[in-house]
C-alpha cells in the first residue's frame, strides 16, 4: 500500500476519514467546492496550530496523526451528513473525534486542539451556509478500540444559543433583530428563529443566509412581500451588503454586520 507525503514531510494514511466509506456514486456527487474549501480551511488550521505545536518540526508527527488530517476528516465527514432541513442545508453541531491513543500527538495540548477543530468546522459551515441549530463543540477522545490511522467521527444535533453575527434594526419602532445561525427563518411565528412579533410580517416572512463569504435573503411567499432598498425580493436569493434597507410589512430594518 503506498504511503503519501504531506507537503511539510509528514505520513497521510491512505486509510478514509472514518469506518464507513462513501460509496463510488457518493464521491462523484461531492460538490467540488467543499473539497477546495476544505483544503482552505485545513491550511489556515496548519497556520493556527503552528502556535500549538511550537515550532516543532515535522518529524515530530511521524508516525501520529497530525491536527490537519484531523480536521480534514471532519470536515469531510460534516460534508458527507448534509441534511435538508426547512431552513436548507443543515449539518450536526457537537461532534466527536475518536482516535487511537497512540496517533494523538503528545505535543499538543487537547483542549487547544479541541477548540481549533471546533473553529475549523464553524467556519466551514459558515462558508458553505449550512444551518447549525447550535454551538458548534468538537470532542477528542482517546479510543483503543480504534484501529491505528483510523478516527471514529460522529455528530449529533444539540440546539442552543449561537452568537450573533449580524442584525437588523430599525429606527420606528425601536427594534433590533439579532442574526445567529448561518441560515436563520424570520417571521411572526415562535418557531421562527428569529421572532419579529409585528401584524403586517407573515409567520414565515423571509430568510437570510451567510455563505461564500457573501449574505443573502430570499422572500418565503410572503403576505405582503420584502424588499431591499425598494425592490421587490422573490423565491431567488438576493445580495444583502452592510447599510441596505430590508423593508417587512411597514418597517425599514437596516442590514448590520457585527
Amino acid at each position: 500500500m503506498k504511503t503519501l507525503l504531506h507537503p511539510l514531510g509528514y505520513p497521510i494514511p491512505s486509510t478514509a476519514y472514518s469506518r464507513r466509506l462513501p460509496t463510488h456514486q457518493e464521491r462523484r456527487t461531492v460538490d467540488p467546492r467543499s473539497y477546495n474549501q476544505i483544503v482552505k480551511l485545513a491550511r489556515e488550521l496548519e497556520r493556527r496550530l503552528e502556535r500549538l505545536v511550537d515550532g516543532a518540526s515535522a518529524a515530530v508527527f511521524r508516525g501520529k496523526m497530525h491536527p490537519v488530517d484531523m480536521a480534514d476528516r471532519l470536515l469531510r465527514q460534516a460534508d458527507f451528513v448534509v441534511t435538508q432541513g426547512e431552513a436548507g442545508p443543515e449539518i450536526p453541531n457537537t461532534w466527536t473525534l475518536r482516535i487511537n491513543p497512540s496517533d494523538l500527538p503528545p505535543e499538543i495540548d487537547p483542549e487547544e486542539l479541541e477548540q481549533e477543530l471546533t473553529h475549523a468546522v464553524s467556519e466551514f459551515a459558515a462558508d458553505r451556509g449550512w444551518r447549525i441549530n447550535g454551538p458548534v463543540d468538537v470532542v477528542v477522545i482517546s479510543d483503543t478500540a480504534v484501529p491505528r490511522g483510523l478516527t471514529d467521527c460522529s455528530g449529533t444535533s444539540e440546539p442552543g444559543p449561537i452568537a450573533p453575527w449580524s442584525q437588523l434594526v430599525a429606527a420606528s419602532p425601536p427594534l433590533v433583530v439579532e442574526i445567529s445561525d448561518n441560515r436563520s427563518i424570520l417571521g411572526r411565528a415562535m418557531e421562527s428563529d428569529v421572532v419579529v412579533a409585528v401584524p403586517e410580517l407573515s409567520r414565515r416572512q423571509a430568510v437570510i443566509v451567510r455563505a461564500d463569504q457573501a449574505v443573502t435573503i430570499t422572500d418565503l411567499s410572503s403576505a405582503n412581500g420584502t424588499h431591499v432598498n425598494g425592490a421587490l425580493i422573490g423565491a431567488d436569493p438576493f445580495p444583502l451588503v452592510p447599510g441596505d434597507t430590508v423593508t417587512m410589512g411597514d418597517i425599514d430594518f437596516v442590514f448590520r454586520p457585527l
